[in-house]
């Protein structure tokens, strides 16, 4: 059984995790700020509105990417090429006809575009032509190379991954930014996005096909194994469901129901919330091959001490993260797009609340993945996106879009934390989850606490100029930390982490030192 380097794999996934994720958030900000100057408001609710229907049309892959990368963890340490070699084909075909159902289904909706905008939008543009660009560009995929990706997932190479990504997105929006300042043209700034789509794919097969020949798309899985990977994409299919009417479901009904202006004002203020979110889903995207390897080859005991020391991790940056974005927001928001464009105080709380439930749960969901653990809480994610869908559509009509998003704090904070939480300590921990619980509520506390501490020092700073942001900055990076420091010293999961952080600069030291003597 192969022990892969998971510390090494984490930490290389993490620092090039960071730049190619620095590229992709910064360089659209940019970018999302020379639009709204160069061609207006509402073709930024243009973008986010056929985002949105695109990511609905994905729910067709169902989920079966995730499936395939964890069936793939086994083979890969036991070393069985034949077996790898097999789950590809299969990945390969099912892409392809996942490719053919959502180019079926988004010409077939189509026809419908013109309803799912509350009001006017740009006269000089043919929704339907940019529409098909962006069914494109979804579709591509599909065709391409997509399945190769699987394998660097799977052998915790998402660094290549983030790599390509970053020269790519890096190029992209260069381009893009270059064609709005010298043409203004919307056509001309969509058309690049499925040539970079088809650069991404040529790129990855390339690598992936000169890093690991072994593998080649032939041969047939057991009935045994694809059994086992439709009960997973099975469990998939809700949990891929309950993600789409949570992210995209909201932006087509407040378009539906307020319009592209609204909407593009939401997203003004949601695509930081995607920043951090894109952020801290790079040690995500690290550390759950990481975790599923060790969850083959690691007893349950350690599993649960590591759960709990990624937990700490995770409230802290999430915490940290939380208070920043509330105390923040509307100050940035100032800067960047004017008082006109700002939504009231209280929708800054409760995107705070959102971001904070959302993204606490993720260590939970980690272990959950990393175990494939998606049958135990199948019924979930419809319990979560019915209860989500019936309460936007009603409380759009009261209070906009605060209603929009209680909608989605409600039905992640008394259905979709709980139930997950339940699955993952009986099925696989096999323990009672009341010291999660504990730990959670003590967290929730903290960063209360915290928060308004750091909340009340800014305030005395007033709004309106960069420098008095950068200090409220730099109260935020100071104030909350060193608060949650003082909160958790003391804890065996803190002093793990430490352990762990020395064990990495030790490591990277003792690396060094032995390249400089082969020098």
């Amino acid at each position: 059984m192969v022990k892969m380097d998971r510390k090494l794999n984490s930490t290389r996934s993490l620092f090039f995790g960071l730049i190619n994720k620095l590229v992709s958030l910064l360089l659209p900000f940019v970018l999302r700020t020379i639009m709204i100057y160069s061609l207006g408001v509402e073709y930024l609710g243009l973008n986010s509105l056929f985002s949105s229907i695109l990511q609905t049309l994905s729910l067709a892959e169902l989920g079966f990417g995730t499936a395939m990368v964890y069936s793939m963890y086994k083979p890969i340490a036991e070393g069985d090429n034949a077996k790898i070699s097999a789950l590809l084909n299969l990945y390969k075909k099912i892409y392809r006809f996942i490719g053919c159902i959502i180019l079926a289904v988004g010409l077939c909706l189509s026809p419908f575009l013109e309803h799912l905008i509350n009001g006017s939008y740009p006269n000089d543009i043919n929704l339907y032509l940019l529409y098909f660009i962006y069914l494109g560009n979804t579709v591509i995929s599909y065709f391409l190379y997509a399945y190769k990706q699987s394998l660097l997932v799977a052998y915790q190479r998402n660094d290549i991954l983030s790599n390509i990504s970053t020269v790519i997105n890096f190029a992209l929006y260069v381009l893009q930014v270059a064609v709005l300042f010298l043409f203004k043209n919307y056509y001309l700034y969509i058309i690049i996005l499925p040539i970079s789509t088809i650069i991404n794919n040529i790129i990855v097969s390339r690598i992936v096909d000169k890093k690991y020949p072994e593998y080649v798309c032939n041969g047939s899985v057991t009935s045994e194994d694809l059994k086992e990977i439709k009960k997973r994409v099975g469990a998939l299919i809700g949990h891929r469901l309950s993600g789409t009417v949570v992210r995209s479901a909201d932006n087509l009904v407040i378009s539906a129901w307020l319009g592209l202006t609204i909407l593009a004002m939401f997203n003004n203020y949601f695509i930081i919330i995607t920043a951090i979110i894109g952020i801290l889903s790079i040690i995500n995207t690290a550390i759950t091959p990481v975790i599923g390897n060790s969850i083959i080859v690691e007893e349950v005991g350690k599993n649960y001490r590591d759960f709990n020391k990624v937990f700490l991790l995770y409230a802290w940056l999430v915490g940290w993260s939380t208070i920043a974005l509330v105390v923040l927001f509307q100050p940035f928001m100032i800067l960047w797009m004017g008082k006109n464009m700002l939504f009231s105080f209280s929708t800054v709380i409760l995107l705070g609340v959102y971001l904070y439930f959302y993204l606490i749960r993720q260590t939970v969901l980690i272990y959950k993945d990393a175990a494939g653990m998606w049958w135990s809480d199948r019924y979930k994610p419809y319990a979560e996106a019915i209860t989500n869908l019936i309460l936007t559509l009603t409380l759009v009509n009261f209070i906009g879009v605060n209603g929009v998003l209680i909608s989605t704090i409600i039905s992640v904070v008394l259905i979709a934390i709980p139930w997950e939480t339940y699955a993952l300590f009986k099925n696989y921990f096999k323990l009672q989850p009341i010291k999660y619980y504990i730990k959670f509520a003590t967290y929730i506390l903290i960063t209360l606490i915290s928060g308004i501490v750091t909340y009340e020092i800014c305030s005395y700073i007033p709004d309106g100029k960069f420098g008095y942001l950068i200090v409220k900055i730099l109260i935020c990076s100071i104030v909350p930390n060193i608060l949650f420091l003082l909160a958790v010293c003391r804890t065996q999961e803190f002093k793990g982490l430490i352990s762990i952080a020395i064990g990495i600069v030790k490591n990277k030291y003792i690396g060094y030192s032995k390249y400089n003597k082969k020098i």
